[in-house]
């Protein structure tokens, strides 16, 4: 990834405009790499499961050495849950601050919408949403690198099957 699709840091005399744009690409970034760590323990989960059902299981040295994968998949998979929670948890805040309907596919409009924020609540709730996009994407990169993790050590465990 480039590190050209990231906007600049934002800064206090930043419009609203502008942190909602920084926000909303960050949390762009995020999906992206999450997607990409998902399709990485994908792949490795269905190796592991065609290796096993292919050569079977007649010596519990391969099932150890699987430990080691193991603990790499699920830390990516959890960091990759941590930043849906994460961001779902600063949307909701946002929402529940600003007087949103908690789910956006709620039919009616709620009455809280129908007074402009004041410019301190609004900036506050930006920057909380600005915090938690950078939050979100530093973890979502964290689980591309651990799916890269595991998908050598799924390499590694590969050729330790072959030669067992």
């Amino acid at each position: 990834m480039a590190m050209d699709t990231f906007p600049a840091p934002a800064r206090e005399a930043d419009s609203p405009d502008e942190m909602l744009g920084h926000a909303t690409t960050l949390v762009r970034v995020c999906a992206q790499d999450a997607v990409i760590a998902g399709v990485l323990l994908v792949m490795v989960l269905v190796g592991v499961l065609t290796q096993l059902a292919e050569r079977g299981v007649r010596d519990p040295l391969p099932l150890l050495l699987l430990l080691v994968p193991g603990v790499a998949f699920l830390v990516s998979a959890g960091t990759v849950i941590r930043v849906r929670m994460t961001m779902v948890a600063a949307l909701s805040s946002v929402r529940g601050h600003t007087g949103a309907p908690l789910d956006p596919g709620v039919p009616w409009r709620p009455f809280g919408l129908d007074t402009a924020l004041e410019s301190r609540v609004r900036d506050g709730e930006l920057r909380k949403l600005l915090a938690a996009a950078h939050r979100c994407s530093e973890l979502s990169w964290r689980a591309v690198v651990w799916g890269v993790v595991t998908a050598v050590l799924f390499i590694f465990w590969t050729m330790a099957m072959v030669t067992l």
